[in-house]
């Protein structure tokens, strides 16, 4: 037996597993998608609006980016935590 226990390799293989399953569970119970007429006219057009979207939104951020102190705070600091001494 080997002593070389990963265990994120572990835990990445458990995770592949219970979506694999899922995913077949899924098709049993509701079947397999159709095909429908002009499925890929509307892939092709959300494809291409996401990426217009991406661009736009690229060059938006750019432009912000530039300003020190920016970024989106991420929840409450110390000063917001601690009662206001009154």
């Amino acid at each position: 037996m080997s002593n070389n226990f990963n265990f994120f390799e572990w835990m990445r293989n458990g995770v592949k597993s219970a979506v694999l399953l899922g995913v077949s569970d899924a098709v049993e119970e509701i079947g397999m998608p159709t095909e429908a007429e002009g499925s890929e006219n509307n892939m092709l057009s959300f494809l291409q609006n996401a990426k217009t979207q991406k661009i736009s939104n690229a060059s938006n951020s750019s432009s912000t980016s530039t300003r020190t102190g920016s970024r989106k705070r991420l929840g409450r600091s110390l000063k917001d935590i601690e009662p206001s001494a009154k």
